[in-house]
């Protein structure tokens, strides 16, 4: 089993992963781990099917910037780091 810390790590940066938002050297890490951890692999499954659920819900909202500034203040107390 993967250790903790790197499995921490993956996890934490699958939602930048997915935006296309890591240099090439993380994403290859991420693929890599992603290969040989089924736990961490299961949570990419789940980012990729929400994904595509909440695509399938039409053209996307216009969101004020009050509102994308709160939720990404919610998401960083809880540990997610945005980087765009």
């Amino acid at each position: 089993m993967p250790d903790r810390s790197v499995c921490e790590s993956v996890v934490r940066q699958l939602w930048p992963y997915l935006d296309g938002k890591v240099d090439e050297a993380e994403r290859e890490r991420i693929v890599a781990h992603l290969v040989n951890c089924e736990r961490c692999a299961s949570h990419m499954d789940f980012a990729r099917a929400f994904i595509e659920a909440v695509g399938q819900f039409g053209p996307r909202a216009t969101v004020s910037d009050a509102l994308r500034n709160r939720v990404i203040t919610a998401l960083a107390r809880e540990g997610f780091n945005y980087a765009g």
